[in-house]
């Protein structure tokens, strides 16, 4: 009779377990992110700005800018708090001055979505003394389809490169083009001779493009160059540009922006 007992719990145990498991959901796939609404500049004065957009999902705030629109290789992002509203800040901006940025947001844990606004968009900051411009709809100056036309489809850097993190040991190199390929970057302590070779698996990133330095050595300066690729033959390479990873003990760096040196 006990056996009996025991046999007739453990079943029910099974039961229920296998229902739930059939019940369950499935881990979701990589999930595409989506900008919902903006860019738009929140405010702009004569030496700051504030950016706002919207996503469907939760997900980071990254804004890149510069004053050339192609050549966007500044980075400013806000904390990644979990939500689908996202407002960064860019300070240290010359008044009087038209500013170029596109904003992107990821996942970078899980399914590694991620989303880039459609096309270089602009603002202007104010002249010194004059009251800040509010709400103000960034101007689309460069679409996406433009981009690539421009240069008969070919490969091009539109963002960075820009040292995301690095520590004594580590590095994280991201940068951002106007269509999808590789990811590498030639990297070493001689700008002669950069041969280390550090990728990420082909079109992870979409147009944004992240690689791992692993194995730095502290307080050591570095030199490298990305590169993009397809298969079909265009590619772009980037100038040769610098940094220097910090001694052991130091602070990490976050969102350097590395020296060209050729």
């Amino acid at each position: 009779m006990l056996f009996r007992n025991r046999l007739l719990l453990l079943t029910m145990v099974l039961t229920v377990a296998v229902a739930y498991a059939v019940a369950a959901p499935a881990p979701q796939a990589g999930q595409d992110i989506r900008i919902t609404n903006g860019p738009v500049i929140e405010e702009a004065t004569s030496d700051a700005a504030v950016i706002a957009w919207s996503t469907d999902v939760p997900s980071s705030s990254q804004v890149w800018y510069g004053t050339e629109k192609n050549n966007l290789t500044h980075s400013a992002e806000a904390p990644d708090n979990g939500s689908k509203t996202h407002r960064v800040r860019i300070a240290n901006l010359k008044p009087n001055t038209t500013y170029y940025f596109q904003v992107e947001s990821s996942q970078r844990h899980g399914n590694r979505g991620e989303a880039e606004s459609a096309g270089v968009r602009s603002f202007k900051t104010t002249a010194p003394g004059a009251h800040p411009v509010h709400n103000q709809n960034a101007q689309l100056v460069e679409n996406d389809r433009q981009a690539g036309d421009v240069e008969g489809g070919k490969v091009k850097i539109t963002n960075g490169p820009v040292i995301e993190e690095a520590d004594g040991n580590h590095a994280q190199i991201a940068w951002s083009t106007n269509i999808k390929g590789s990811t590498r970057v030639t990297y070493g302590t001689d700008m002669g001779n950069l041969s280390q070779l550090a990728e990420a698996p082909w079109g992870v990133g979409g147009l944004t493009h992240r690689v791992q330095l692993k194995n730095l050595k502290p307080g050591t300066t570095y030199f490298f160059q990305v590169e993009t690729g397809q298969a079909a033959g265009s590619e772009v390479e980037s100038h040769i540009f610098s940094f220097r990873t910090p001694n052991a003990g130091e602070a990490a760096l976050h969102h350097q922006q590395p020296q060209p040196v050729r």
